[in-house]
């Protein structure tokens, strides 16, 4: 009797992805324990192990995301964590592609940026010689790949945000224990303050959109390890991202009227915080004057100003991904080496206009379609972190970005749009709808 290897859609047979996996394991292996040691290559292989021979590649993602965390704490700013999700990347695209998953046409929308940012590193209109330009642009492959995956074979959304406010408020409490500071700023895993309230301000998100959407308040915790994280970072752009994807959260499904008073509130809130912070800055900013403050936000305008004449000078492709920290410094409007601090600035700068647009697109298309409520919780991630991007070059920095392009993608998927049960595992309950919530409350 012939026995037939049966997997599921979206899956190789066991026997090619174990070759698949050996042939990639190999040479990461080889070149971590060469210059990396040999604890980050048995890492290395280890994931790409685990990755290899886990059966479901939604359940691949959700492993990732545990994983991201533990890596960062464990080789902060080193080239494991890259590497593990690159690796991960292409043994998955591999299974969800060749298991013969459908294209949607959103997803034309990733292989457009990411060529569009290609074509701009490799023609460059600026040439300054920039050193590891393409681990940047590589970076930002990665992490597009990792929508693509997740858009091909999404994990059910509610994991989703579970695995994100556990594995965060696990972070949060190493952070706060580890107890590293800059300046009286909480910092670590190679970032500096803003990055680490960055990477901190998803987790709450999720933590908070699971107990008003789920009714488990045991997710409290996580968001109160995250709340203290976030406020010991005193970054400024943290707590603007962490308001606007709890704006999102608190809002969804309410009455018109709850929601005119809420965004009076929030509106009345920002507009008297610039005065507020100085009556605060002992807490708020880490003993930082008014006078750093001002200098500071005075940089990086001139930064954005820049950014924004490079981008109408060069609308097609712009300067050259990567570029435009070598054409501050050289520019005589600014002389220093710095990043935009505004990752939409940066692609229309370096990458065009164009590129701009196509990104604009694909955020839209993810954040602004009608969901259910575990469907909530992700969107109101992706609008913290396209927030965020408003104050820092995230995009690139696997360790903020993954929770996000991974719920980007599931937020993409064609699957979604036939509801929670498609999407939900065996035993699990039901999603709730927002009518049920609005019912509820």
């Amino acid at each position: 009797m012939r026995v037939t290897d049966k997997t599921s859609p979206g899956s190789l047979p066991t026997s090619a992805i174990g070759r698949a996996g050996v042939l990639a394991a190999g040479p990461v292996a080889m070149y971590l324990a060469l210059f990396h040691g040999v604890a980050a290559a048995a890492g290395a292989v280890a994931i790409c192990f685990g990755l290899v021979v886990w059966p479901r590649p939604d359940v691949a993602l959700l492993m990732l995301l545990v994983l991201v965390p533990a890596v960062a704490v464990v080789d902060p700013g080193g080239t494991a964590l890259p590497v593990m999700v690159l690796g991960a990347v292409v043994l998955l695209l591999l299974r969800v592609v060749l298991g013969g998953s459908r294209l949607c046409t959103d997803l034309l929308l990733i292989p457009s940026i990411g060529a569009a940012v290609t074509v701009s590193w490799l023609l460059p209109q600026e040439t300054f010689g920039v050193e590891h330009a393409w681990k940047t642009c590589g970076l930002l492959l990665v992490g597009l790949g990792l929508t693509a995956v997740s858009a091909l074979a999404p994990p059910d959304p509610r994991r989703i945000a579970q695995v994100v406010a556990g594995s965060g408020g696990g972070l949060a409490t190493c952070l706060v224990l580890r107890g590293e500071h800059a300046f009286d700023r909480l910092t670590g895993l190679g970032l500096n303050p803003n990055y680490v309230g960055a990477a901190l301000a998803l987790p709450l998100v999720a933590a908070v959109g699971l107990v008003r959407f789920n009714r488990s308040w045991l997710w409290m915790v996580p968001a109160a390890v995250c709340v203290c994280a976030v406020l010991e970072t005193r970054s400024r752009g943290a707590f603007v991202m962490a308001a606007a994807g709890l704006a999102c959260v608190l809002l969804a499904g309410r009455p018109l009227r709850h929601k005119v008073l809420i965004g009076l509130a929030l509106l009345a809130v920002t507009l008297a915080l610039p005065g507020t912070l100085d009556s605060m800055e002992g807490n708020l900013t880490g003993g930082r004057t008014s006078t750093e403050l001002a200098a500071n936000t005075e940089v990086r305008k001139k930064a954005a100003l820049l950014a924004v004449r490079v981008a109408l000078d060069h609308p097609l492709r712009g300067i050259g991904y990567a570029m435009f920290p070598e054409y501050a410094r050289s520019s005589p409007d600014l002389g220093i080496y710095i990043n935009t601090h505004n990752d939409y600035l940066r692609l229309a700068a370096e990458a065009g206009l164009v590129t701009l647009v196509l990104w604009t697109a694909l955020l839209w298309r993810g954040l602004a379609r009608r969901r259910t409520a575990d469907h909530i919780v992700l969107r109101s991630l992706g609008v913290s972190y396209a927030t965020g991007l408003l104050f820092a070059n995230a995009l690139t920095d696997l360790v903020i970005s993954t929770p996000f392009w991974i719920s980007l993608g599931c937020l993409l998927a064609r699957t979604a749009d036939r509801g929670p049960d498609h999407l939900a595992p065996q035993g699990s309950p039901p999603t709730p709808s927002l009518r049920s919530v609005r019912k509820a409350e």
